[in-house]
């Protein structure tokens, strides 16, 4: 892709463009690729036969839409540069607009795709065409915008005119956060004043500034300051990178201005010296660096394409060699995929002209092999660039079958696709550039000619690819597990698809993001996803009842990787009992924890968590004696509904069955679990599984001796002997059973001191707890209640609630990490109660 012919310059913008690839006559298989090849719509003229037309750049609009500029010539007195619209998802481009005319052929354009819908055209004129040298060769700068509806363009405004500027210096564009859009350019201000680089900034109200001149070439004593490339840092901050040329040596330097700033600072150098040096490119990552290749001949003679890095803050990384080359055509684009890996795309002299790759790895720092893309002799013109889900695409044209043809490649997942001719782009004189918008789909824009001075037209063409969608279903919102089996579905969602799949996948998560089942499978007639479910977890067990999330994903025929297509809940009935939930409105269990009362006449009731971190609504059972310690345990009869541990006041233990939803009453079917001796204990709480053996499990502390002792839920639903885990703990003033504080499967504890510290037990999932980390100082000293309370407010962590001597009730959520966030009052009055558990 020549330096002026097609402006190398890629847009730092928020639409990302995509690679073009050109081939001629039948494509022979690539060795290289590992996927199938992405399929393109066929061919739509843009124009009629013109007598030239040469296609200057092509960006996808924030709606979808595509918008393309080419140059169109009446031999050498003429040229007239145009401007037409795709609507997106569609074939047919709008009618061409004119948008300016001059009496020569020559003239750089460039467009920029704003976030707020607008387009923007920045391009050079050259009103006369004279021999250099005699003072009539002057060229302006001008722009003009297309509204964020594409009704049409701004009348164009000069950014630097005749008086001021010479020759066609290249263009390139960045846009900053706060849309603020900077041009650059290279060249001389009179024909003998020496080339340097100037900028110009467009306000966000859409002025542009006086240009700038933030080169020094003039004053270094150098030759000439030229080639600059423009990228806008996470941060704001704008970087220009330059060649400066200086008795046959060649150095790069680097200016930048801060967000904040209204000054560029002076050029610092980035590397040299060398023999000759190639455009330098530049692209901004997410993490606030800026990457950077160029082409350099050292004193060797030997030539290679190098890259550094400028770190968020402004420093540049040591020059590093990606590999050497014989001939670059080009210097490639640093592509920057989210996860921080670098891809370039180049055509340079191997043993013929060849389109090639090579990878950066963000983990490990290095550079792939090359690899060679096409498969046969490359002319020169290329492009490439990423889409926003870090797929690279390459577009080049490629000889074969008697002719040229534009080929295009994609990497994803790590392999790129086998090359593919872009349907009606054969011709013997082609050349084309391509975008990408934000859904994943390219567009490519080309001109073709039966030869370089034929009659031509433009032409453009989209991929079929990614489109997948769904385009109907059944999706049932409940998965009722009461009564199932392995071998039975409890959940059977329907999907229809848009276009054929290969393979489907559907990604059931709890409400913390943690997977709980994967179903996969192929379609149907290739249209229909038919997924079937027995509401079992991954290792065999039942999942909890609550609501899940699910995400369908396919992969569409020819496509390389699988894309997510639709998400949604759905909720599981009769499942496993979710930590503390005894019911909700519907007295049915529902995933979110609750708390169980016990007041001064003897009612035993569970107050239900909405689900939004407050307590409405009760279930109650009466007639308890006021001296019952009521603990719930979790699901240790291992009939998904969760039991409550009461211990009399003659110290028998009792471990009450209510069904799921029911009441808690002295009616309730118990199992005897000791017949005296328990009232030895001051603390009774349930952690949850601290065994990591599926059943919950029980802390006891002795009143006397401060002993911690563990007992085991066993396969019987009883407990087994007690095992002591600490000699005295008579120094914390409440221990508390957490539940699942880290999100680890192992119950937690809880503890706190005599001096109102916070402490933190992890269980360590073999029966006991590692050491303490202190959570907060000064914490709960008006607290004469703490319970650990499940899942408040369905985030998948744990929470607590407390209350105070004042009667008033406290929620605090959890991390997911271990802790918890400031407290919150949900209620007050509940000083009546004579337990809080």
């Amino acid at each position: 892709m020549g330096r002026y012919a097609l402006s190398r310059g890629r847009l730092a913008a928020a639409i990302s463009s995509v690679a073009l690839a050109v081939a001629g006559g039948a494509v022979l298989p690539s060795t290289a690729a590992a996927a199938p090849a992405v399929p393109w719509t066929t061919a739509t003229a843009i124009t009629g036969a013109a007598a030239h037309t040469a296609v200057q750049d092509v960006v996808t609009a924030a709606d979808g839409s595509a918008v393309a500029v080419w140059n169109q010539f009446a031999g050498t007195s003429e040229r007239k540069l145009y401007a037409a619209v795709r609507p997106a998802g569609a074939d047919t481009w709008g009618t061409p607009t004119l948008l300016t005319t001059t009496p020569t052929e020559g003239g750089d354009a460039q467009l920029h795709a704003s976030a707020d819908g607008t387009v923007t055209a920045v391009w050079w004129e050259l009103p006369e065409s004279t021999s250099p040298g005699d003072g009539k060769n002057a060229s302006r700068l001008v722009s003009s915008v297309l509204t964020a509806d594409k009704s049409g363009w701004s009348t164009p405004v000069e950014i630097v005119g005749t008086d001021a500027s010479w020759a066609d210096g290249g263009i390139e564009l960045a846009e900053a956060a706060d849309g603020t859009l900077t041009v650059v350019w290279g060249n001389r201000t009179g024909t003998t004043v020496k080339p340097e680089v100037r900028v110009a900034v467009r306000s966000a109200e859409g002025t542009w500034s006086d240009p700038v001149r933030i080169s020094t070439a003039t004053a270094d004593g150098a030759d000439a300051a030229l080639s600059p490339s423009v990228a806008v840092a996470s941060d704001g901050t704008t970087v220009v990178t330059y060649l400066q040329h200086s008795g046959g040596i060649a150095t790069l330097l680097s200016v930048s201005r801060a967000a904040d700033a209204t000054e560029w600072g002076a050029p610092v150098p980035v590397a040299g010296a060398y023999l000759s040096a190639g455009d330098p490119q530049l692209s901004a990552a997410d993490d606030g660096s800026v990457s950077l290749t160029f082409s350099g001949t050292d004193e060797s003679e030997s030539r290679s394409i190098l890259a550094a890095t400028r770190a968020a803050d402004g420093t540049w990384s040591s020059v590093e060699t990606v590999t050497g080359t014989a001939n670059l055509v080009e210097t490639p684009e640093p592509l920057i995929a989210p996860d921080g890996d670098v891809t370039l795309v180049w055509v340079d002299w191997t043993t013929r002209f060849n389109t090639r790759t090579a990878t950066r790895d963000a983990d490990t720092g290095t550079w792939s092999a090359p690899q060679t893309l096409s498969t046969a002799y490359v002319p020169e013109q290329y492009d490439s660039a990423i889409g926003d889900d870090g797929t690279v695409h390459a577009l080049w044209t490629q000889t074969g079958g008697g002719g040229r043809a534009l080929v295009e490649s994609v990497r994803d997942n790590g392999a790129w696709t086998t090359p593919a001719q872009l349907p009606g782009s054969a011709s013997a004189y082609v050349q084309g550039r391509l975008s990408v918008a934000g859904d994943g789909t390219a567009t490519a824009v080309w001109s073709g000619a039966a030869s370089a001075s034929a009659v031509s037209r433009l032409y453009g063409s989209r991929t079929a690819w990614p489109t997948l969608a769904v385009s109907g279903s059944t999706v049932p919102a409940t998965a009722p597990l009461k009564g199932t089996t392995t071998a039975d579905t409890a959940w059977a969602p329907v999907w229809q698809l848009s276009r054929p799949a290969s393979s489907w996948s559907v990604t059931v998560t709890d409400r913390a993001g943690r997977t709980v089942r994967t179903l996969t499978g192929t379609t149907a007639d290739g249209l229909k996803v038919a997924a079937h479910w027995n509401g079992r977890t991954t290792s065999g067990g039942y999942a909890s009842n609550g609501p899940l999330t699910w995400t369908l994903s396919a992969t569409q025929v020819g496509a390389a990787s699988a894309v997510k297509l639709a998400s949604g809940t759905v909720t599981v009935t009769g499942g496993a009992a979710a930590a503390h939930d005894f019911g909700g409105a519907s007295a049915t269990p529902d995933g979110t924890g609750d708390l169980l009362t016990l007041n001064s006449s003897g009612a035993l009731s569970v107050q239900y968590g909405t689900g939004g971190g407050a307590l409405s609504g009760k279930l109650t059972g009466t007639g308890w004696a006021t001296t019952v310690k009521a603990v719930p345990v979790g699901d240790l009869s291992s009939d998904r509904c969760n039991d409550v541990l009461v211990r009399l006041s003659s110290g028998a233990v009792r471990l009450y069955k209510p069904a799921c939803g029911g009441a808690v009453k002295p009616s309730t079917p118990y199992t005897t679990l000791a017949t005296g001796g328990w009232n030895q204990y001051d603390v009774l709480t349930a952690p949850g599984d601290v065994t990591k053996d599926g059943r919950p499990d029980l802390i006891a502390r002795n009143a006397s001796t401060g002993a911690v002792y563990l007992y085991k839920g066993t396969s019987t639903g009883k407990l087994s002997s007690r095992v002591k885990l600490y000699d005295n703990w008579k120094t914390y003033r409440k221990v508390v059973g957490a539940g699942d504080l880290n999100g680890d499967g192992v119950g937690d504890l809880l503890a706190q001191d005599k001096a109102n510290n916070l402490y933190r037990y992890f269980g360590t999932g073999k029966g006991t707890f590692g050491a303490r980390v202190k959570l907060f100082a000064g914490w709960g000293a008006s607290y004469n209640a703490v319970v650990g309370a499940g899942d408040l407010n369905r985030d998948g962590r744990v929470d607590l609630v407390a209350r105070d001597t004042a009667g008033k009730l406290y929620r605090q959520y959890g991390d997911g990490k271990g802790s918890f966030g400031s407290r919150t009052q949900i209620g007050s009055g509940w000083g009546g109660y004579k337990t809080l558990s």
